[in-house]
């Protein structure tokens, strides 16, 4: 039987876990997303890394894998981390995790490529520095001021969260420079970070703040996030210089790990894990029984505009758009039998109270009193679940449902909402009430 829960634009294994998206790059023409992936079960015993190619960002090559845990330093998981590209060779950064005894010990790697295909690891490797434990990974690279910069997720020995920085020459040898940023928002352990600048007068940092005890292997129940901070990089200083306090990068359900890359367009993209479950939710995960579990979000563009930073769909995915339906009831069920589409909801400057649902109404949207509120129904627990954010206003919704996954883009990029959603219903009605005067909707079946 045809599985309803394969999605059509999210990149998902074809088998086995997918988490963390790594190592993305645009080089010699084609845009290469690596992730994190266990080919062999459906948890997080193992881990190398997966690669997937495209030449358009929308239809995507599972080129399987990349690089593989086959040396003492990297010998239990090929652990996240990045890309640059130098004198038409790619360059990957990686976290190498290896255990004795059952203690963690963790090493920056470097491997490189002239085909894309073929990756050598190099012998060096960056030790964790004096004053942090080994929950030290996610190296993070890129080229200012004539010299190549690293930052590392860290954990001080004092269980704060925190990141450092090294400096090279010759991407080989590589140099501790200090602690690079580190607070109470950071929990105990920052994953994931990156560091990037849309604009002249701030840089932006996202981060993957986590909860975790200092005991070997022992986590609290999950309470990781995504955010973002608003700063400078003081390149005397070695620092990463706050502006602004925390903000969420995406108000849903699934989306952790986040990682940006700058294509030959000058857009920076970004792209996420689609998923942070608890352990009871990867269990249950309808797509278990079919031997895979999690996806990544769609490649999102990067905008800093009016001091905030917003996340707009990309260009390229209006190619999947083929048919197109306009309605403009004030209330109105929308009859549909396809599980992949996409919806833009215009409203006036004058809307009161909306709502809608869909997917089976195992999904709905609402809005009151500047309150947005998205729920979903936990397959997991059968129990209804929301998150919501404040609005100045509401003008636009941009909805993009795939078999088992939604992506609701707020106000042209203004917030996002990121979750997984199951349904073997066949039947995909939308109903929507109050769309307002003047208000349209936009239905597009991929």
């Amino acid at each position: 039987m045809k599985n309803p829960y394969k999605n059509s634009f999210h990149i998902e294994p074809v088998k086995g876990l997918l988490n963390d998206p790594n190592g993305l790059i645009q080089f010699k023409g084609k845009y290469y997303f690596f992730h994190q992936w266990n080919r062999f079960e459906t948890n997080h015993e193992y881990k190398e890394w997966g690669l997937f190619t495209s030449k358009d960002l929308v239809k995507w090559e599972n080129q399987g894998s990349a690089i593989l845990p086959d040396v003492e330093d990297d010998k239990n998981g090929i652990y996240s981390g990045s890309s640059i590209e130098k004198d038409g060779t790619m360059y990957l950064f990686y976290t190498g995790n290896s255990k004795k005894q059952g203690k963690r010990k963790s090493y920056q790697k470097m491997a490189y490529s002239e085909d894309g295909r073929t990756f050598v690891k190099k012998k060096q490797v960056i030790e964790t520095p004096t004053g942090y434990t080994e929950h030290h990974r996610d190296p993070k690279v890129w080229k200012k001021n004539g010299k190549w910069w690293m930052i590392v997720g860290a954990q001080t020995k004092s269980n704060v969260g925190a990141i450092t920085l090294f400096e090279s020459s010759d991407l080989v040898k590589w140099q501790y420079q200090g602690e690079f940023y580190s607070d109470i928002a950071l929990d105990q352990v920052c994953e994931c970070p990156d560091v990037f600048s849309l604009s002249n007068d701030v840089d932006i940092l996202t981060v993957c703040p986590q909860k975790r005890t200092l005991i070997e292997e022992m986590d609290l129940p999950i309470s990781s996030y995504a955010g973002y901070l608003v700063g400078k990089i003081d390149y005397q200083q070695k620092k990463f210089v706050e502006l602004e306090k925390l903000r969420k990068l995406d108000y849903g359900f699934d989306f952790y790990a986040p990682q940006t890359f700058e294509d030959d367009k000058g857009r920076r993209i970004l792209t996420a894990w689609m998923s942070r479950m608890e352990e009871r939710e990867e269990i249950s995960c309808p797509t278990a029984k079919e031997g895979y579990l999690h996806c990544l979000t769609m490649p999102r563009e990067l905008k800093w505009k009016k001091g905030h930073l917003y996340q707009v769909p990309l260009k390229e995915y209006e190619v999947l758009r083929i048919d197109k339906r306009e309605y403009r009831e004030d209330c109105l069920l929308i009859k549909n039998q396809n599980n992949t589409y996409e919806m833009i909801i215009n409203f006036n400057a004058s809307i009161g109270d909306f709502s809608m649902t869909l997917n089976s109404e195992r999904n709905s949207i609402s809005y009151r009193k500047g309150r947005l509120e998205i729920s979903r129904i936990n397959w997991a627990t059968g129990e209804n679940e929301s998150r919501e954010v404040q609005l100045d206003s509401l003008y636009k919704l941009h909805i993009f449902n795939d078999s088992s996954a939604v992506e609701v883009f707020i106000n042209d990029g203004e917030y996002v909402f990121s979750m997984r959603a199951f349904s073997s219903d066949c039947n995909r009605d939308v109903y929507y009430q109050n769309l307002g005067h003047n208000g349209s909707v936009m239905f597009y079946n991929y």
